[in-house]
This record gives C-alpha cells, sequence and structure tokens, in this order.
C-alpha cells in the first residue's frame, strides 16, 4: 500500500487503521509482530541489519518554550511532532525501515533484507530532508530551529522480546551501542556511520575519520521505487501478546481523542545488560531481561500502572510508565508508588533506578496511521526522566507532591533539592521507602460543620444507644465531601469510647484482609521491625490476651501479613473454616483489650475486600448486647462492605444559602465578591469540599473555572470509566455547559457522525438527566467541567464553532442567545462573531445591572475588535467605556483602570473623547481613595475642556466640577464641598445631566447640613424624585442614602432604616456593590445606635467583606471603625481597640481626618471600659481637632470619652464639666441620642460621688429622653 501522509494521528476526527483489534499493529514493530514465526519460543534472536538511530537537537528547547504556554503549548507540541516525525516515518517507511522506539526527541529505525545498508543510508539523507521542509513551518514560539543528527551501523543486531503477560522488544548489546555512539558523535546534520556501514556502501560513499568513523557524503538520493510494505498479518492472540492489555484496549478501537490528563509518571532503568552479554551469552541475558520486565508487569498488573513504552539506554534500557493515562482512578499517585516499590521490595536480577513525578500531561498519540506511537508528554514527564537519573541504582525517588497526593503513605527522605535544566529553581526530591499504611483523608476536617443539624443529632443518638450497652451498627452514606467523617468526629466527641478505625483503600479490594493488617498489627502492638521480630512481638500479646486460642495464632497469617510458624492445631483447620475461626479472634481481640465503651470506625468502606467485610460483619454481629458500636462510612454507591441492619444516615447536598455562609466563612481574611461566592456554590453543589477545594482553586489560579487538582482523579475516573463512544459523546456535550438543548448537541456533533439518540443518551444516564422538554443537563457541574477540561484546545475550539452555528440556525431570539453564541464564537476564535454577539449580550446584561457578566461580555467583544483589527475607532472607544462603567459598578476596579488606560490611548488627539475616559478615571480614584490623583485628573482634564463650549463639553464639565465636590466632602473638606457644588447648581440643571445633578444636590445639602445650617434635604429629595422617575439607580441610590443619613442624624430612625434599606435594594439592583455596602455600613450604625447587635453585626459583616474584596478602601477602614464600636457594645474591648487602631491608621492613610477621629474616641472607649483611664485620657485630652466646622459632630462625643476617662481616674469634678459641656453640645446639634448617653454618663459620676439626689435626677432625665425617642427605635437601658 501507498505510505500515508503525515499528519496529526491523535487529531480530531482522523482516520483509523481497519481490522478491529488489529488495529494496534501500528503500535507494534514489525519484528516483533514476525518474531514467533521466525523464533518461536526464544526470548533472543540475532538478525544481520541495519539500526538508524537519529536525534533531533534543539526539540529540547522547544518543548520547554511550549510547556511555558501550559496546555495549549502541549497540544501544539503534538502537533509538531507529528508534522515532524510523521514526515520521517513516511520516509522511513517507503525504504523498509521499521521504528523500533521513539524516545520523545529521538527515533531508532531497524533495516532489514536485501542491501538494507544502502536503504537505511538513503533513508537518513531522506530524514534529513524532511527536517528541513517540516521545520519551515513556524510555531507560536517563533520559528524551529532543528537539526538532526544521524548514527548508523550494520551488522549482527541482538533484539530480546521479554516479558509476562505481555513482552517487550529491546534492542541491547554492542550493535546497539555502536549505533548510539556513531549518533553521539555526530554534529548537527551530519549523519556517521560505523566501519560495519561504511563496507557495504559502493566506494566513494564515506569519507573515514580520525576516531574510526565514516562521514556519509550524499547530499541527496534517487527516489525510493515502489510502496511502503504492508503490515504483515497477524493473530489477534498472538497481537495481544505483544501489547500491554489496557492500553491496547484503549488505542485498539481506534485512534484515541487527544486528552489533558493530570496523571503520574514513572521512568525506571535497568542496566548491567553490557557486561552479561559479553560474559555469559545472549540467553543469560533474554532470561534476565525476562525477569526484570516480567517483575514490573506483575506489579504494573495489580495496580493498573500502564506501560507507555520501552526504550534501549547505555547498558541497558528504560521503562516509562504512567497511572492516570490513559485512565484515571482516584489513587493514581499510590498506585505508581505501590508498583515501584513492590518492584524494588522483591528484587530482580538487573539493577533498577526508578524515578516518579505527577502533574498534567497531554496523551496523544504521535506519527502516521501507519506507525505510531503513544505519549504522555509535558513538563511533567520530562522531570520524571529527570528525577530518575538521579536515583542511585536501588532507589525509588519521588516528587512531593507525588507522596503529598498518594492514598499510601511510605517512609521518606529528603534527597534534593536538584538542579534540573528548564527549572528556574531546585526541584525538591525525597527517597521513598517501605509502606507504612493508609493515609488519613484529613480534606475538610478543619472547616465548621455547618447546616448538618438533624444529621448530626441522628449520629450522636445511634452512637450513644449503642454504646449505652445495646450495641449496634450505623451506617453513614454520602457522595465524597459531603462531610460523613467530619459529623462521625463531632458526634464522637464527649462519648468516652474507645475507637479503632480500618480504612479500605481503592487498590485493596482485591487484596485479602489488606485493610486490617495495621489496625490489628496495632492491636497486638506490633512494630515494624523483621518478620521474626514482628512474629514474636505478636506472639506475646497473644499469649497475654487469649492465652486459650494461643495454638490458632497462625490463622491470622494472611491478616497481620507476617508468617506465623504453623501448630499442630493450626494446621489441621480447613480452608473452608479458616474465615470464620479468623473472625472469632478479631472479636476475642477485642473483647480482651477494650474493656468498656468501643467504636469500631470503617472508612472507605465501599472499597473493602471480600475477606475484610466478613470480618466487619462478624464484629458486627458481635455487638449486640455489648457496649459496642460499628459505624459504616461509605458511599451511596458501590460494592465493598454494606450492613443491611442498624439505623443508615444519608448525607446530601447542603443547602444553598448555607453553603454560602461556608465559602464567605472560609475566605473572611481575603473576602472574595458576592458573584465569586455565588459561582462557587453553584459549582459546589452543596458539597463542603468542593466548595473548600473551588475557593483554593481560586486562589491558585484566579480563575472560578479552575478544576481543582484535589477533585481531578474521582472525577476523571467517573468519566474514564465510560465506553470510548460514550466518553467521547460526555466530552462533547461538555462545551454545551451544565444545560443544553438536544437539537442543538445533535447539530453540534452532525458533521463528526456522533449518534445522539436515545440509547446513546441513555447510557449516559449516570451523567445527564432531563432538564425539562428537549433538554438534557448534567447531574453534576463538576463532572461536566472535569470532562470539559480533558478535550484538546483544537477539539474544544472545533466543536465550539459548530455549536455556534448550531445555535445561531435554530435561535428564534438572537438577543436571548447573545451570551451563549459570544461564549462559543470566543472559544471558537471566530473574532467576527464575537464582537457581533459579545457586545449584544454585554449590553442586555447591562439593561439588566447584571455587571459583573456585562463586563466579561465587553472585555470579550474588546479583544475581538483587537484581533480583526478593523473595527471603528469610535465603536472601539464605546465598548472600553461600557466596559470601564461596568467594572466600575461590580467593583472591578483593576479591571476598569485597565480599560480607562487602554480608552486613553484611543481617544489620543480628541479632547472629548479623553475627558470621557478621564471622567471615567476620576470616579475610579475617587472610590479607592486616591483623591490626590483624582483632583489632579479633574484640574488637567478641565484645563483641556477649557476652550470647548459644546454641549458635550459642557456636560463633561458639570461631571467633573460635581466629581470634585464629591471628593472634598469624601475628604472631610465640607466647606470647600459647598463652595464647589453651590457654584455648580445651575450648570448641572442645564447640562441635563442626571448622574451629575444628583451628585452635585446631594452633597450641596449634605455639606450644608454638616456646616450647621439649617432647612438642608430639599434638593436632596430633589435628587432622589428626580433618579427615581429617569430609573438612574445609582443616583437614587445615592440620594436614599443622604437623605437616610439626615433623618438618622436628626433623629428620624424609622425613615432613616426605610431610606437606607432603599438605598441598598436599588444599589444592588443596579450591580453597584460598593455603593450598597456603603449604606449597609450607615444601616450598621443606626442599628448599633438602636442596640440591634445581632442584625448590626450581620450587616456590618456584609459591608466590610464587600469593601475588602472590591478594594474599596476608604469604606473598609470606616466599616472596621463601625466594628470597634460594635466590639465595644459586646464587651469585646481588647478586639474593639486592635480594630479601632487599625482603622484610624488607614482612615488617616486615605484623608479621611474626622472618621479618624471617630475611630480614636472608640479606642478611648474601650480603654476606658478596660480601666486603663489614663490611656483613654491621652486620646482625648486635646479638644483642639473637634472644634473645626467638620469634625464639630464629633464634639459631645469627645466630652463624653473625656468624661468617662476622669470618671475612671477619680477626677469626679473635671468629669462633671465635661459632662455639662457636652451635653451643650448636644442640645446645640440636636442630638438625642448623644445627649442620652451623656446624661447616663452624668448619673454613674453622680453615683460614685455619693450624690444620690443628682444620680436620681440623672435617671428621670434619661427617661424622659428615652420616651422622646422611644417611637424612633428601641434604645439599650444603658446606651452609654
Amino acid at each position: 500500500m501507498t505510505a500515508p501522509e503525515p499528519g496529526p494521528a491523535g487529531a480530531r476526527g482522523a482516520a483509523t487503521v481497519p481490522g478491529g483489534a488489529t488495529d494496534l499493529r501500528r503500535h507494534v514493530p514489525r519484528i516483533a509482530l514476525d518474531w514467533d514465526d521466525d523464533a518461536p519460543g526464544r526470548t533472543w534472536q540475532q538478525v544481520d541489519a541495519t539500526l538508524v538511530f537519529a536525534d533531533i537537537s534543539g526539540f529540547t528547547a522547544l518543548t520547554e518554550k511550549l510547556a511555558r504556554r501550559g496546555r495549549i503549548g502541549a497540544e501544539e507540541l503534538i502537533e509538531t511532532l507529528n508534522r515532524i516525525f510523521g514526515g520521517i516515518l513516511s520516509q522511513a517507511a517507503v525504504r523498509g525501515g521499521e521504528l523500533l522506539k521513539f524516545g520523545g526527541d529521538a527515533l531508532l529505525f531497524v533495516f532489514r533484507g536485501d542491501d538494507h545498508a544502502a536503504r537505511a543510508c538513503r533513508s537518513a539523507v531522506d530524514m534529513r530532508t524532511a527536517l528541513r521542509a517540516a521545520a519551515a513551518t513556524p510555531t507560536s514560539v517563533g520559528r524551529l530551529s532543528l537539526s538532526i543528527s544521524i548514527g548508523v551501523h550494520s551488522g549482527p543486531v541482538d533484539f530480546f522480546l521479554v516479558g509476562s503477560p505481555t513482552r517487550e522488544l529491546l534492542v541491547l548489546g554492542e550493535a546497539a551501542t555502536s549505533t548510539a555512539e556513531a549518533e553521539h558523535a555526530a554534529v548537527a546534520g551530519e549523519i556517521l556511520l560505523t566501519t560495519g556501514t561504511a563496507q557495504r556502501l559502493p566506494g566513494g560513499s564515506a569519507e573515514p575519520r580520525p576516531d574510526g568513523l565514516h562521514r556519509l557524503r550524499w547530499r541527496r538520493t534517487r527516489p525510493p521505487e515502489g510502496d511502503a510494505p504492508p503490515a504483515p498479518a497477524v493473530q489477534e492472540a498472538r497481537l495481544r501478546t505483544l501489547f500491554p492489555h489496557d492500553l491496547g484496549d484503549h488505542l485498539g478501537p481506534a485512534v484515541p481523542e487527544p486528552e489533558h490528563k493530570l496523571a503520574t509518571i514513572a521512568f525506571a532503568r535497568f542496566s548491567g545488560t553490557d557486561d552479561l552479554l559479553r560474559t555469559r551469552g545472549p540467553d543469560a541475558v533474554g532470561a534476565a531481561l525476562h525477569e526484570t520486565v516480567s517483575v514490573f508487569e506483575e506489579a504494573m498488573n495489580r495496580e493498573r500502572v500502564s506501560l507507555l513504552a520501552t526504550d534501549l539506554d547505555s547498558d541497558g534500557g528504560k521503562l516509562f510508565m504512567a497511572s492516570g493515562v490513559p485512565y484515571s482512578t482516584e489513587d493514581d499517585e499510590g498506585r505508581m508508588l505501590r508498583a515501584m516499590r513492590a518492584v524494588l521490595d522483591r528484587g530482580t536480577p538487573l539493577p533498577v533506578q526508578i524515578g516518579v513525578n505527577r502533574g498534567h500531561v497531554f496523551a496523544a498519540e504521535v506519527g502516521t496511521p501507519a506507525r505510531a506511537a503513544y505519549s504522555a508528554m509535558g513538563d511533567t514527564t520530562n522531570t520524571a526522566a529527570r528525577i530518575m537519573s538521579k536515583a542511585p541504582a536501588g532507589s525509588l525517588f519521588a516528587h512531593p507532591q507525588v507522596l503529598e497526593h498518594s492514598r499510601t503513605l511510605f517512609a521518606t527522605a529528603p534527597v534534593g533539592p536538584f538542579v534540573m535544566k528548564g527549572k528556574a529553581a531546585p526541584v525538591p526530591v525525597f527517597a521513598v521507602g517501605e509502606e507504612l499504611g493508609a493515609r488519613d483523608d484529613e480534606r475538610g476536617a478543619g472547616a465548621p460543620l455547618i447546616g448538618r443539624d438533624d444529621e448530626l443529632a441522628a449520629v450522636r443518638a445511634a452512637l450513644v444507644g449503642a454504646l449505652d450497652g445495646g450495641g449496634g451498627v450505623l451506617t453513614i452514606a454520602g457522595a465524597t465531601g459531603t462531610g460523613k467523617s467530619r459529623i462521625l468526629a463531632e458526634a464522637l466527641d464527649g462519648l468516652g469510647a474507645s475507637v479503632v478505625t480500618v480504612r479500605a483503600e481503592p487498590y485493596g479490594m482485591t487484596s485479602p484482609y489488606r485493610m486490617l493488617r495495621d489496625p490489628v498489627r496495632r492491636a497486638f502492638g506490633v512494630e515494624r521491625a523483621d518478620p521474626d521480630t514482628m512474629a514474636a512481638q505478636l506472639l506475646a500479646t497473644f499469649r497475654e490476651r487469649m492465652p486459650d486460642r494461643l495454638a490458632l495464632a497462625p490463622l491470622l497469617e494472611p491478616v497481620v501479613m507476617i508468617p506465623i510458624p504453623d501448630t499442630p492445631e493450626s494446621s489441621v483447620v480447613e480452608a473452608r473454616f479458616r474465615p470464620g475461626l479468623i473472625a472469632d479472634l478479631m472479636v476475642r481481640l477485642i473483647s480482651s483489650s477494650v474493656p468498656g465503651r468501643f467504636v469500631l470506625v470503617v472508612e472507605e468502606a465501599h472499597w473493602a475486600d471480600a475477606a475484610s467485610s466478613a470480618v466487619l460483619a462478624h464484629v458486627a454481629t458481635a455487638a449486640q448486647g455489648r457496649p459496642w458500636a460499628v459505624v459504616v462510612v461509605r458511599r451511596g454507591e458501590g460494592a465493598g462492605l454494606e450492613l443491611e441492619h442498624g439505623p443508615r444516615v444519608e448525607l446530601g447536598p447542603i443547602a444553598d444559602d448555607v453553603l454560602a455562609r461556608f465559602v464567605i466563612g472560609a475566605t473572611a481574611a481575603a473576602p472574595l465578591r458576592p458573584h465569586e461566592v455565588d459561582a462557587i456554590v453553584a459549582r459546589a453543589e452543596g458539597n463542603p469540599l468542593y466548595a473548600e477545594e473551588l475557593v483554593r482553586a481560586f486562589r491558585e489560579v484566579g480563575s472560578l473555572e479552575a478544576m481543582p487538582e484535589s477533585l481531578h482523579a474521582a472525577l476523571d475516573a467517573q468519566v474514564d470509566a465510560l465506553d470510548p463512544g460514550s466518553r467521547r459523546l460526555l466530552r462533547y456535550a461538555s462545551v454545551l455547559g451544565r444545560s443544553f438543548r438536544t437539537e442543538v448537541l445533535a447539530e453540534t456533533l452532525r458533521e463528526d457522525d456522533v449518534a445522539v439518540d436515545a440509547a446513546s443518551l441513555g447510557r449516559l444516564a449516570d451523567f445527564l438527566e432531563a432538564d425539562g422538554p428537549g433538554r438534557m443537563r448534567f447531574r453534576n457541574s463538576m463532572i461536566r467541567d472535569s470532562a470539559y477540561d480533558g478535550l484538546a484546545f483544537r477539539t474544544r475550539a472545533t466543536l465550539h464553532g459548530a455549536a455556534g452555528r448550531a445555535v445561531e440556525a435554530l435561535s428564534s431570539d438572537l438577543d436571548a442567545d447573545a451570551d451563549t453564541l459570544s461564549l462559543h464564537f470566543s472559544r471558537a476564535g471566530d473574532d467576527a462573531r464575537t464582537w457581533v454577539h459579545a457586545r449584544r449580550a454585554g449590553r442586555r446584561a447591562q439593561r439588566a445591572y447584571a455587571n459583573t457578566d456585562a463586563a466579561v461580555q465587553f472585555q470579550r467583544a474588546y479583544d475581538a475588535a483587537l484581533a480583526l483589527g478593523d473595527v471603528p475607532l469610535h465603536e472601539r472607544r464605546e465598548v472600553l467605556v461600557d466596559l470601564v462603567e461596568v467594572c466600575t459598578a461590580a467593583g472591578l476596579f483593576d479591571q476598569a483602570l485597565d480599560a480607562v488606560r487602554r480608552g486613553a490611548r484611543l481617544a489620543a488627539g480628541d479632547p472629548e473623547w479623553s475627558a470621557t475616559f478621564q471622567v471615567l478615571r476620576m470616579r475610579i480614584l475617587n472610590v479607592v481613595g486616591d483623591y490626590r490623583a483624582a483632583l489632579r485628573v479633574i484640574t488637567t482634564t478641565l484645563r483641556t475642556l477649557e476652550p470647548r463650549d459644546t454641549e458635550e463639553a459642557r456636560r463633561l464639565r458639570a461631571r467633573l466640577v460635581s466629581g470634585r465636590a464629591l471628593i472634598r466632602r469624601n475628604q472631610g473638606q465640607w466647606r470647600e464641598a459647598r463652595a464647589a457644588s453651590e457654584g455648580m447648581l445651575d450648570e448641572v440643571r442645564r447640562a441635563g445631566d442626571v448622574d451629575a445633578l444628583v451628585a452635585t444636590f446631594v452633597t450641596y445639602d449634605i455639606a450644608r447640613f454638616v456646616l450647621g445650617e439649617h432647612g438642608v434635604g430639599a434638593l436632596a429629595q430633589e435628587a432622589l424624585d428626580i433618579a427615581r422617575r429617569e430609573r438612574r439607580l445609582s443616583g437614587a441610590a445615592e440620594a436614599a442614602f443622604v437623605l437616610g443619613n439626615f433623618r438618622f442624624l436628626t433623629g428620624r430612625w424609622r425613615e432613616a432604616v426605610e431610606l437606607y434599606e432603599e438605598s441598598r435594594r436599588v444599589a444592588a439592583e443596579a450591580g453597584d456593590l460598593v455603593y450598597a455596602a456603603t449604606a449597609g455600613a450607615n444601616l450598621a450604625e443606626l442599628l448599633l445606635t438602636r442596640s440591634e447587635l445581632e442584625r448590626c453585626e450581620g450587616v456590618l459583616d456584609d459591608a466590610l467583606r464587600a469593601a475588602i474584596a472590591a478594594g474599596a478602601g476608604p469604606l473598609a477602614a470606616h466599616t472596621r471603625m463601625l466594628s470597634a464600636r460594635l466590639q465595644i457594645a459586646q464587651g469585646r474591648y481588647e478586639l474593639a481597640e486592635e480594630t479601632a487602631v487599625r482603622a484610624e491608621e488607614d482612615l488617616l492613610a486615605y484623608s479621611q481626618s474626622v472618621p479618624a477621629l471617630e475611630a480614636r474616641l472608640a479606642r478611648a472607649e474601650s480603654l476606658s471600659r478596660r480601666g486603663i483611664g489614663d490611656r483613654a485620657w491621652e486620646l482625648v485630652v486635646d479638644l483642639a481637632p473637634y472644634s473645626s466646622a467638620e469634625a464639630a459632630s464629633l464634639l459631645p462625643r469627645a466630652h463624653l470619652e473625656r468624661a468617662r476617662a476622669e470618671l475612671v481616674l477619680g477626677r469626679l469634678d473635671a468629669a462633671l464639666a465635661d459632662v455639662d459641656a457636652g451635653l451643650a453640645a448636644a442640645r446645640e446639634q440636636g442630638s438625642d441620642f448623644e445627649e442620652l448617653r451623656l446624661v447616663l454618663l452624668r448619673g454613674e459620676v453622680a453615683t460614685a460621688a455619693g450624690d444620690r439626689a443628682a444620680a436620681a435626677a440623672a435617671a428621670a432625665d434619661a427617661a424622659a429622653l428615652r420616651a422622646r425617642i422611644q417611637g424612633e427605635g428601641a434604645v439599650s437601658s444603658s446606651p452609654g
């Protein structure tokens, strides 16, 4: 047949080789396919042939550059490999070359038959030419800079086909060594021959060198005659002996989809073959190789580790292994470590060194449809090989990530860090020793237990009932991460029971009694030592506790896995009776070891092996009538240990509002924005562990779509358990999102010939469910994310494009579908369609005040416009204005400022457009508290607009001047704020700018109020009415907020609450989370004044979290000051002082001098209430700061705190004088509440002075004041 054109063997839609299982021929060298005909029953044969070893230099550098691009770089690496090696493979095939080994950047070929030396040399020249052609194609990291060096040797070649149950082809001996040495001596572009090859070529073909090698002179060759020989027909049974079974199942039916996988990779090197071949001959080498490879295979098969490849190496060879490729399990790391440890513990005839690493790889076929290799590539693989190179013979070295994720514990010792090629920092490495047992799953152990009150009560009741003497069994069932072990730990607390935990592991289901080994050893006091010592320890304890059963101790050998010599009594026990006697011995062991309450916890019981399950069921039966409880903790599904009797507590998902509180609590130190909390709660679907891991992934990666590595394996394992067709359909469906229309799925996959019918969807019933007529949804969003995460980026892009076109064709409302279309076309790389749909989706979200969603769409639209390059300038400016506005409203200030900078560059040369972006910059700087920079922007921009008298220029000037007034207001510079706003009252009316009008009117009114003027509020009310009428939500929120302040400060508290609530609600509706938090802070202050402490704390926490998450520093500082006042009211004085100190420092940093004075007064109060009057007095001794008009409202409180400190110091006359001064100020300001606090303190001073009459008078005055303000809010009996 004709050699196929080179192409991506693993690409979506690639052709497959017909013939069912015989497709695997593309992965097996022809010499191995022919072996049983040429050398039946032998492990070794010698063939007269020519070996060609080609190494491509520059490929490692390319790999490292692409690795920096992450997963998409790994995909491009595979594409580049296919382009390069596909051409080389095709060239070699037509000249009879057989690929023996593929080593990433190196290839080993053998040429057999007539004229094999000449054909091999012609092929070497062809390879050099093919590389030049392939390297001409550019990559994302620049043009390829590759060269090839080739070594060629002819003569007797030693081949070995060894291993069981599958056989691996290995090339060893003098021919392999000579070929490798020739290649090593060659420089870039050079082909070097050994004498054995040069002698077989026509004279003058090669030029001799001093080192005994020969340089091939041929620069070009004549075209080959004929086609590549077809692959031989091979019986399926024989073929299956030449390829690992699990890998064959994956690769046999068709070329697999390329996949991103989280995998554990190992390299093992065996050595010593050259000397063995010289001294003892090929049969001895064959036997040693066969045993060594068979030991590896046995360990790999037991742990489901895949052998991906073998390769030649100096004086030996290498094995390339993976767990998690092609199939994931829930303990890929543990499986690999246990398998490799088992190899070293058993021993091999040839010395072995092993290195293990863990991380992301890209798994795909490389080559052509006729000859290919399956590999897992990426930095993870390269690092595993380098770790192996550091390990001495007989050692297992591993990266700490492997050890941390393994469910099995091992003895370890640090041996690194090692400097490695391509790594910026030395790589930590550990030597891995003996297995120590199962690791406790501590994920979520420290998290608070929330939303499980009923389940906790049920578990505790069952335990109490059992431990009170009746005995019993309890099953706690639920999905991973629902909190089963956490609830049990909480329920056991305080019950006074001895607790023993046995834990099953995924690999243990086929290992009888494995889960009991370590707990039973501990029960017998057995410590790790040599087998004889451990047996002696066990027998000593046995003799002490169960002397009447000592003769049966050998029956426990399969449980404790320690050799125990048989006794006459144990040797006669038939096999069928042994499990029952073992179970009886376990019950007796518990009875003799635990005199009172006892709880046996069986963790991960769904993985329990049958033998252990029988023992545990016997213990459960024996628990009846004893103060014992057997608690089975398991998933709801699966096999393992399932006890039918006893109560069963099922843990389902917890409610979203409860999970939201969990997320908020877990992120208290660095709060998330509300939309981020909502996104995590939605993805976690009631699972606390998922929520915790999603938060961690978001912190590490910065993406709400990031898949936590800790969950990858469990989720991938569920997807990988499907048959290839169903797995492909599920992965493709994931492109459509959590919920989708089946007609869209069918249309999307129509060009791929993927069936979307009832039968195919029915096979995915564990993953998909109906979601209304004609719709399906993923049962679990994390499964959807895992399926999507595994898709190759090129496949994703193709599918997204098909999905977008399908939605366009089927849509009845493109506006409603704009966000979906924007997503699909963006990920497909269709910039023209993305620009149209993203802009449409952004405006739709903006109208709905979904500012975070709108920001995503406008950013996507702008990125598409940049890529297109021909979008009109004014449209790019407009989309950036939209982006800045929604980002500012959503509190995404960094993104907003970045968009302003881009817009300013686009607006260069246009004064009004430039001013537009500067107005936006001013607003952001004001919110984040950079007032100086904001004022500089105003001054500069006003100067730019000065000569212009257009309507737009007048509107922009109005916004700038009203912004200046607002900034002065925020700085507490009320006179400047009043002057600036008063001068703009008429201007903003003429400009018709509602936003500027509202800002100016409310600033003018609040400045007049603070400065003590009367008759204020009319303009703020007018602003509120206008904003409500015009549906300007942000303006309405601000006006309602300011009016709320007026009502609060004049004692009209019910109206104040209503206005603050309106401000919060309207701001939240507008998506302005910062202003909603601002209104919340003032509402909290009012609630604090009314002594509604619990409600105040909740509102204040929400406001502080939103302020911190948004980066609104001044608001966060102000809210902390209020928190300090709340903590004083709660009696938490030390904490209050700490909070007030930080608040004062932050407020001063933002030039907020008046609120900083309020924080200082809170510090003084907390100190006085702790009895530290001298320090409190130091904070309030100077009244000068309160004499300014801006700080005058704090004067009554300053006198109050002076008087309180003087009372603590015993200076009663001075205290009374300050009370009187404070009362005069409070009455002048009309502040009933401050007057009440001062009157109450006067009573305390009078009591301290022994003046009962004055104390009684103060009490009467306080009662009158309460009566006056009672109608406006509940006042505590001691608000002071």
